[in-house]
Formats: C-alpha cells, sequence, structure tokens
C-alpha cells in the first residue's frame, strides 16, 4: 500500500478520535468577513498551550511547547472541502469553555495530507 494512503487513513483516524467541532471565518485583507467565503464547522485537532506552557529555552531547555495564547490546527485534507485559509482569518473553538477565538498567524501546506494552521489567541 501506499505510504501517502496508510497516512491519510491514520489522519482521519486522529481527526475523529481527537478532533474537535472548530469554526473557521474567513476575513478579507481589510479585516471584514469575506463573503466569497462562507465559514465552516469542521472536526479538527486543535493543540493550544496550556497553564504550563514555557516559550523555547525557559525551565530544562529539552522540551518545546506552545506558549499560552496560541495554538497549531491540523486539518485533514482528504475531508476538508472548505475554503483555504489564509492569515487574518479566524478560529473559534466550539467545544472549549467560552468558544475562545484564534487567529491564524501562519499556514502550512508542506505535509502531504495535513493542513497546518499556526495561531494567535484573537
Amino acid at each position: 500500500m501506499d505510504w501517502r494512503k496508510l497516512e491519510e487513513t491514520v489522519d482521519k483516524t486522529v481527526s475523529r478520535s481527537f478532533g474537535e467541532s472548530v469554526r473557521l471565518s474567513f476575513f478579507t485583507s481589510g479585516g471584514t468577513i469575506d463573503s466569497s467565503r462562507p465559514a465552516v464547522d469542521i472536526r479538527s485537532v486543535l493543540h493550544t498551550g496550556g497553564d504550563d506552557s514555557n516559550a523555547v529555552g525557559l525551565q530544562d531547555g529539552f522540551r518545546v511547547r506552545l506558549s499560552a495564547g496560541s495554538g497549531e490546527l491540523f486539518i485533514d485534507r482528504s475531508t476538508y472541502d472548505g475554503p483555504m485559509p489564509r492569515r487574518g482569518d479566524k478560529v473559534r473553538a466550539n467545544d472549549r469553555a467560552g468558544q475562545p477565538w484564534f487567529e491564524v498567524h501562519a499556514i502550512s501546506d508542506r505535509y502531504s495530507n495535513l493542513l497546518v494552521l499556526s495561531l494567535n489567541q484573537a
């Protein structure tokens, strides 16, 4: 079997098992809602820093953790059919207390099956 198919199967399993409901909201470069890219709700893995998160270089220096207020969203491209996210778009964590918002800081599409959004708390 092709390794890309295996990877796709694993990504689907991880999203189904550990994913949560998030809303992707799309904005223009001017900061207004982009009506050409309607918001979508998806199930995806959202990893954010907790109260014990440390910036690189603090404490023992052997672990890299997300700083509080930042995060990453891992979107399974084999199941995602929404618009391509851009810097400045927003992500709402629907299942979390208070439904916190995050702003897309960067996008990496260099993985074979994952689209990874780097986030900052909005």
